[in-house]
């Protein structure tokens, strides 16, 4: 079935600001109809989870969802009474007004043509229930596109071998989509070298018979026909290398789509510990496409026909044909001898290139602290020394393949020279032609010349098979989402959640140590509760709000929600359900309005402008001449680390999330700005249940409830009246001179049990 169709820009596509009302996105709620119809019921929000979609759904999009779901989909362009009925319910595109459901049809009793019907639809914009719409109807509203769609087979272990089997490698699943572009560029190959026969057979023949008999008749004849036989050849040339250039783009576009995809979806713990390695990672993915470029797959599709030559050869020239079946081995001996010492080269040049990417990204992302404490030199030192070892593996593996080049030169040069001194005496015993010894070097060079290009091939395959390494480890890595498990549908959350000894250690580099950070976490958070979490630096409150916010999973331990293990529950739920704000405001290069919106552009001005509110940005759009549209750079230059904060704030309010987990959210706000803030939170959310991590005692006043974490374990945990009572007289003790210098005591608070309360009172 087919995939591609054009379809209009989405509203998200321009540069306007949001909608003033919410659009139904029809085509998305047709999706959503049909995933519940067969069994596989997904929110909006997991439906287009990882999916670029920027406003109403598109129809590729669409496809893409319904794989999400597990279902197998394909579009399809048929009008509406050619339709197969045995593969309905199906998705049909609409014009500008997204999708419908359509269910089923019957013959319109009361209309003369046979081939009007009658049609049972679900418009999503009506309601729910199926409607029923004539033919005239049918024509004014259906695009003639259709998405047909069907259960994806499941793997059942039960039958063993007979089981369906995954999918396939990324790569080569996807280069065996276009494979009729391939197949077409083969046989473009086979004309191409059959047809470059015609011009040594012309040469043949002009030495044999026009020149000793001056049949310049014969010689315009043959001219005539070698001339349209090389036009022959070249078009095939141009046929092959755009097959092969339109197939390679095509793969390109969904190979580096999947990888971005991936790299977006690992998990939190598994993320390369460097920014800049990991980026080259990617970036080696160039080296692959470039190895699946036209001209390589040219030189590649040549190499079989070496062997045709020969054998021309052989029927042209008789034991000629031994000097090039003697040194066609040579030069594959070379070629793969070489492969071992560059394979190692290329694999020292990848590291070494990732290292020195990680110092470039670290120093550009790090030039203002760089420059305040005046740590050039050292960053300069450490990228002189990695870009001295990169160009010492560069070298390497160019004097290797100059080396290999020059040795496979020597051979094709010497088989010219043996051809034509075995040739002459060959002339001379009457068993050869002048024209046939003319004809067999040619085609000697011809048949040596795909092999002269295989050292270069070598080289390009082992930066590809280097790079093809790397990737696939990263596209072997865990990701939040696993296409293999079905999560539960929940659109709609409490906000509640527990924590059952839950335990956390950040992954460490091998043979290195790795101390938990969290230890044996009990904890209960009540719908619409407000919790402070107090403790001293370093002792595991931000990890703590990170695995609640599903941003990190639990090493033990289990985590509930509403009575459900959150391991059930698909992320993007739990991510619309769960606000987290970070430390570090992380802003990215855009507006104002793209970086409040950046996880939910499809909300409308009013909601958009609910949030400036609420967090006071409205004060500061007012005050520059492009409003919400004020540009920010990367990092969020241009606003100073309050605002940031308060854009943070913004994206987590804009989704109403039943839980806000807020880390330190006013460290970079004066007093003034804190109690606005403080102020706007309150009323932002009411009725969410808030759980704050702070230094400052000035939070603790959104509060009902305080949590103490020292050393990645909760020590203490009440009412915030009685663990502010405990902390004061455990400073008293600690201030007094008679007291002893324990750094703990035991306190009871809540329920009579004994809680450790740190000797450093939280702030």
């Amino acid at each position: 079935m087919a995939t591609d169709m054009p379809v209009h820009s989405s509203m998200a596509d321009q540069a306007v600001p949001a909608p003033p009302t919410r659009i139904q996105d029809t085509l998305l709620q047709s999706v959503s109809w049909i995933c519940d119809h067969y069994g596989f019921g997904k929110s909006p929000e997991a439906l287009t989870a990882g999916l670029p979609k920027g406003g109403l759904l598109s129809p590729s999009l669409a496809l893409a969802a319904l794989s999400n779901a597990g279902l197998s989909a394909g579009l399809i362009e048929r009008n509406a009474q050619s339709l197969p009925n045995q593969l309905m319910p199906m998705v049909l595109l609409r014009h500008e007004q997204g999708g419908c459901i359509l269910l089923g049809r019957r013959r319109d009793p009361q209309a003369d043509d046979k081939r009007s019907f009658l049609y049972q639809v679900v418009l999503p914009e009506i309601s729910g229930e199926a409607v029923e719409v004539s033919q005239l109807e049918m024509d004014q509203m259906y695009t003639g596109f259709a998405v047909l769609v069907k259960p994806r087979a499941k793997v059942d272990t039960r039958a063993g071998e007979q089981a369906p089997q995954a999918a396939g490698h990324w790569l080569l699943s996807t280069l065996w989509r276009y494979r009729r572009y391939y197949r077409s560029a083969a046989i473009g190959a086979v004309l191409i070298n059959v047809l470059a026969l015609s011009s040594i057979f012309f040469t043949m023949n002009v030495y044999d018979r026009v020149v000793p008999n001056q049949a310049f008749v014969t010689l315009w004849s043959l001219g005539i026909g070698v001339a349209v036989a090389m036009v022959f050849e070249a078009v095939a040339r141009y046929v092959r290398a755009h097959l092969l250039d339109v197939a390679g783009k095509k793969a390109d576009l969904v190979l580096g789509t999947m990888l971005f995809r991936q790299a977006l979806s690992i998990q939190m713990e598994h993320k390369p510990a460097s920014s800049g390695s990991f980026a080259n990672q990617l970036r080696e993915f160039e080296s692959v496409r470039d190895f699946a470029t036209s001209a390589t797959l040219a030189a590649i599709s040549d190499l079989p026909f070496v062997l045709m030559f020969v054998g021309v050869i052989f029927a042209i020239g008789g034991p000629l044909g031994w000097v090039p079946l003697l040194l066609i081995p040579l030069i594959l001996l070379v070629s793969v001898i070489i492969q071992w010492p560059l394979a190692r080269t290329m694999k020292e040049n990848l590291r070494e290139s990732s290292l020195k990417q990680g110092v470039l990204v670290e120093s550009v992302e790090g030039l203002e602290t760089l420059k305040a404490v005046g740590g050039e030199a050292y960053m300069q030192r450490r990228w002189e020394t990695f870009s001295a070892l990169s160009a010492a593996t560069s070298l390497k593996s160019r004097q290797l393949s100059s080396l290999a080049t020059g040795v496979v030169a020597f051979l094709q040069q010497l088989q010219t020279v043996a051809l034509i001194i075995i040739g002459v005496y060959l002339i001379d015993a009457g068993d050869l032609t002048m024209g046939a010894l003319i004809a067999t070097v040619m085609l000697a060079g011809r048949a040596t010349a795909p092999l002269g290009q295989v050292i270069g091939l070598a080289v390009r395959f082992q930066q590809a098979k280097a790079a093809l390494q790397s990737l696939n480890k990263l596209m072997a890595m865990p990701v939040d989402r696993d296409s293999d498990r079905e999560y539960l549908a929940k659109p709609t959350l409490s906000g509640q959640i527990a924590l059952k000894n839950v335990a956390f250690a950040y992954p460490a580099p091998p043979m290195q140590p790795n101390p938990p950070v969290l230890q044996g976490i009990n904890l209960s958070i009540q719908a619409g509760e407000r919790v402070a979490i107090l403790g001293r630096i370093g002792s595991g409150k931000s990890t703590l709000l990170r695995v609640m916010a599903r941003l990190y999973s639990p090493v033990e331990g289990q985590m509930f929600t509403d009575g459900l293990d959150v391991n059930q529950i698909d992320p993007a739920d739990w991510r619309k359900a769960v606000g987290y704000v970070g430390q570090d405001a992380r802003l990215f290069y855009g507006s104002l309005r793209e970086n409040v919106m950046i996880g939910r552009p499809e909300s409308t001005a009013e909601e958009f402008l609910r949030v400036l509110r609420l967090t006071g940005l409205d004060r500061v759009a007012a005050r520059h001449p492009q409003g919400i549209n004020l540009p920010i750079g990367e990092m969020g230059e241009g606003l100073s680390g309050g605002q940031r904060q308060l854009v943070s704030l913004a994206r987590s309010l804009l989704a109403r999330p039943k839980l806000l987990l807020l880390d330190e959210p006013t460290s970079a706000m004066d007093t003034q700005s804190e109690a606005q803030f403080l102020e706007h939170l309150k009323h932002a959310t009411e009725g969410q249940a808030v759980v704050v991590v702070t230094h400052r005692p000035s939070l603790l006043a959104l509060v009902e409830r305080i949590v103490v974490v020292d050393d990645g374990k909760v020590v203490a945990d009440g009412p915030k009246d009685k663990i502010l009572a405990s902390l004061a007289g455990k400073s008293a003790n600690s201030a007094a001179p008679a007291q002893p210098t324990a750094r703990t005591q035991k306190v009871r608070v809540g329920p009579p049990r004994p809680v450790a309360v740190p000797g450093e009172a939280a702030q």
